[in-house]
C-alpha cells in the first residue's frame, strides 16, 4: 500500500510541473520577471529624458542671458573687439559734439558781451553829441558876457541853453520830480526844513532847494525841499 502511494504522489508531482515552466516566448531558461519591474523600466527612461531636457533648455537660457553661444574661441574674441571699436568711436563722436558746443557757447558770450559794449558806447555817443550844442552856446554865452555889458542879452542865452539842455535830458527819458505844493514822499523827497506854521496842510512841500530827477521809473536823485508840519521823523 505504501508503494502504490509514492507512485501516485510522483505521477500527481509530473503532472502539476508543468504550471510552474515558464510561458511561450520567454525563452528556455529564463525565469519570468517579477511584476512592476517592466514599469520601473519605463519610469526610468523618462526620467533620463526629463534630465536630458532640463540640461538642454539651461544650456540654452545661459546662452540667451549672455547673449553668447557656445564658446567659439576666435570668433568671440573678434567680435567684443569689433564692438569696443565701435564703443570708442562713439565715444570720441561725442566728445566731438561736446568741444562743438563749448566753442559755440564760448563764441556766443563773447559776442554777447561784444554787442552789449558797442549798443552802450552807441548809446552814450548819442547823448554826448546831442550835448555838444549846449556846450557851444555856453561858451558863446560867455563871449558875450565878456564883450558885452546887455545883462539881458546874456540872461536869454542862458536861458536857451537850459531849456535846450532839458529837452535833451526829457528826450532820454529823464524828468524832473515834482515838489511845490506837492504832498512830501520819501521816496522822491528829501525834507531838509521844516516849517510848524506855514498856513499849508501838514506834510505838503512848501519850497524847493535842488531839483530831483527820474529816469523813467527810477530815481537817480531826490529833491531837496521843505516841508509843512510834521513829516514824520523824516
Amino acid at each position: 500500500m505504501e508503494e502504490q502511494r509514492r507512485r501516485e504522489a510522483d505521477s500527481g508531482r509530473e503532472s502539476s510541473g508543468g504550471a510552474d515552466r515558464p510561458e511561450a516566448g520567454t525563452g528556455p531558461g529564463r525565469e519570468a520577471e517579477p511584476q512592476g519591474s517592466e514599469d520601473r523600466r519605463e519610469a526610468g527612461k523618462e526620467e533620463r529624458s526629463e534630465t536630458s531636457a532640463g540640461e538642454e533648455m539651461g544650456q540654452r537660457r545661459d546662452e540667451g542671458e549672455t547673449g553668447q553661444g557656445p564658446d567659439t574661441g576666435e570668433g568671440d574674441g573678434a567680435d567684443v573687439a569689433a564692438e569696443m571699436e565701435r564703443l570708442r568711436e562713439e565715444v570720441e563722436s561725442w566728445r566731438g559734439r561736446a568741444l562743438r558746443m563749448q566753442a559755440d557757447f564760448e563764441n556766443f558770450r563773447r559776442r554777447t558781451r561784444q554787442e552789449r559794449e558797442e549798443w552802450a558806447a552807441s548809446a552814450t555817443m548819442g547823448v554826448i553829441e546831442r550835448l555838444l550844442p549846449v556846450l557851444d552856446h555856453l561858451e558863446l554865452a560867455l563871449q558875450s558876457g565878456q564883450q558885452s555889458t546887455d545883462v539881458q542879452s546874456l540872461l536869454q542865452g542862458v536861458e536857451m541853453v537850459v531849456r535846450q539842455f532839458r529837452e535833451i535830458l526829457e528826450g532820454e527819458g529823464v524828468r524832473t520830480i515834482e515838489t511845490v505844493g506837492m504832498p512830501f514822499d520819501p521816496n522822491v523827497h528829501e525834507a531838509v526844513a521844516q516849517v510848524p506854521d506855514s498856513g499849508k496842510p501838514p506834510g505838503t512841500i512848501i519850497e524847493e532847494f535842488r531839483k530831483g530827477y527820474r529816469y523813467k521809473d527810477r530815481v537817480l536823485r531826490p529833491a531837496m525841499v521843505k516841508v509843512s508840519g510834521d513829516t514824520g521823523g523824516n
